[in-house]
């Protein structure tokens, strides 16, 4: 079935009648959910890459949607769209350089997607950066553990050389999070360029040989225009990059203080005490991209609280709607429909907007985001918190939608960051209302609350949780196969026998939290000296 006729079908079913007054959440519509995941993970249209036409009409689906439901357009101009201006970056198929020379001027041993990878950059269509090579450990900057790996270190024109990842032994979302500020931390000091080195860690994980062999740097890159024009950074000195593997680094370390095996080892030891140093070299990269312009918009819709003083809060619900399109591979299908990746979060996420519309009223204002760009980067989350279509500082809480598996009948939920804010105290409400126990990150190791939009809005301060159905009841082998099957891959459609029941259930959860989170009396707020809250000035419990 198509996705115009499968529209036709999902029009029919929403059209709405005049429903009596109601105190009580109507029930979630499993038959809903499994129309708007047949529209959103659709062939039509090509895996919803942000900036592509497959994207603009899967927004446009969603737009009818907020219509249908009665929504209130949310974006300043009176529509559903936020429209957001990139520049976009596809890595040329040439003009590549990399180039280490020693003291005498001998050249190392790299050879391109052999040992070494240089990456497109979003700076300029031909970038080059040269200058001495310093070795920066982690390039981890950590003032809450007395940590700084270039402390006593020169990067001023330099080319920083470091470690992927982040070391071992700290708490993991905080580790996770010092990651996302390393190429910050290298630009700060002013450094031009950034090589990064694979460890038997990050291979674990991701091995260069794979982003290589999947052609993962030849996809698009994006960044959100700013108001003059620039493409808005947080690493804005940093010119060009590129990623050396673990048997390629040997070399770089030959006439260093320390040999590559002594600095492998130390990085794999608990804390990943790595001092960094000057290295003997000159590196040398260049890359030439194909610079363009696009557009992609957030689709935005609220339902406006009934208090006279509490609407002017906002709860914000978020889901991705983008995925990553059509990528090299060597399979038949080339089309990555994400099904659950992230058609799922978009689906339920419309369910609970139609309960909430239809339920009872809100003291605060809710908003439903369906935004753009995730996969490169939580780009429209960014740009949203950064320009909300609400007044500034409004917004008081985050619950963000992503990748739910709905593959199995959950009994259990994940709330990522749940410790972190008062937000715990509605999600609690809410799953023990419908009979669902909550359950600890089961995968800490992986950084997952910094990997998606809500910590866009964790970064502008505001308390924010991401929810998942949890690992009992066969969910911890469910999530297994769909990493190891389906993530990012063409087979995340929807031949993987979904449970619409338990994507009702999970809508319905969500919709109860956002409904207390609505209604309670007090905002919520960060525990009291919580790390995040401390980072980012957010407002925390006395």
């Amino acid at each position: 079935m198509g996705f115009a006729a499968i529209l036709a079908l999902t029009l029919a079913a929403c059209t709405p009648d005049a429903p009596p007054p109601v105190t009580e959440l109507p029930p979630p519509d499993p038959v809903m959910i499994e129309l708007h995941l047949l529209s959103l993970a659709s062939d039509d249209l090509e895996g919803r890459e942000a900036g592509t036409p497959g994207y603009d009409l899967a927004a446009d689906y969603v737009a009818r949607q907020f219509k249908l439901m009665g929504l209130a357009p949310a974006d300043t101009d009176g529509s559903y769209f936020q429209p957001i201006s990139f520049v976009r970056s596809v890595r040329g198929t040439d003009g590549r350089k990399f180039e280490a020379k020693d003291a005498s001027g001998k050249l190392l041993p790299f050879t391109e997607n052999v040992n070494v990878a240089i990456n497109g950059s979003l700076r300029g269509a031909q970038t080059a950066a040269e200058g001495q090579a310093v070795f920066v450990g982690f390039g981890i900057v950590a003032p809450d553990l007395g940590r700084d790996d270039y402390a006593g270190l020169d990067l001023n024109g330099k080319v920083a050389v470091m470690l992927s990842g982040t070391p071992k032994e700290l708490q993991t979302e905080e580790r996770a999070f010092y990651g996302t500020r390393k190429a910050k931390n290298a630009s700060d000091r002013g450094a031009i360029g950034i090589v990064t080195l694979e460890t038997p860690t990050s291979r674990s994980v991701y091995p260069f040989q794979r982003l290589i062999a999947e052609g993962r740097l030849d996809g698009a890159n994006l960044a959100w225009t700013q108001a003059d024009g620039s493409p808005y950074s947080i690493a804005p000195n940093i010119v060009t990059t590129a990623t050396v593997s673990l048997e390629g680094a040997a070399p770089l370390f030959t006439d260093a203080p320390k040999s590559w095996e002594e600095i492998v080892a130390a990085a794999e030891a608990d804390g990943g005490a790595v001092a960094g140093f000057d290295l003997p070299l000159t590196i040398s990269m260049a890359q030439r991209s194909t610079l363009d312009s696009v557009k992609s918009a957030n689709v935005i819709g609220m339902i406006e609280g009934t208090d006279p003083e509490l609407k002017d809060e906002v709860i914000v619900l978020s889901a991705h709607l983008d995925h990553i399109g059509i990528l090299k591979t060597i399979e038949e299908d080339v089309i990555n429909n994400g099904a659950l990746d992230n058609a799922s979060g978009v689906a339920t996420m419309l369910d609970a907007a139609r309960m909430l519309k239809n339920g009872p009223p809100l003291r605060r204002t809710v908003l439903f985001a369906a935004v753009t760009a995730e996969e490169k980067g939580l780009l429209g989350a960014q740009y949203f918190v950064n320009n909300p279509t609400v007044p500034a500082g409004s917004i008081v809480a985050n619950v963000n939608l992503d990748m739910p598996i709905l593959t199995y009948d959950f009994t259990d939920v994940i709330v990522f960051g749940a410790t972190r804010s008062t937000i715990a105290v509605a999600v609690e409400a809410a799953a023990r209302e419908m009979g669902v126990a909550l359950s600890p990150d089961p995968v800490p190791d992986q950084g997952l609350f910094t990997r998606s939009d809500h910590f866009r809005f964790v970064e502008a301060g505001i308390p924010s949780v991401y929810l998942n159905p949890g690992f009992q009841n066969g969910g911890d082998k469910a999530f297994a196969d769909h990493m190891a099957k389906n993530y990012h891959r063409p087979s995340d459609d929807m031949a993987n026998n979904l449970d619409f029941e338990a994507g009702a259930r999970f809508s319905e959860l969500n919709a109860r939290v956002a409904l207390a989170l609505a209604n309670q009396d007090v905002r919520p707020l960060w525990k009291k000296d919580d790390f995040f809250a401390r980072q980012f000035n957010g407002p925390m419990e006395p």
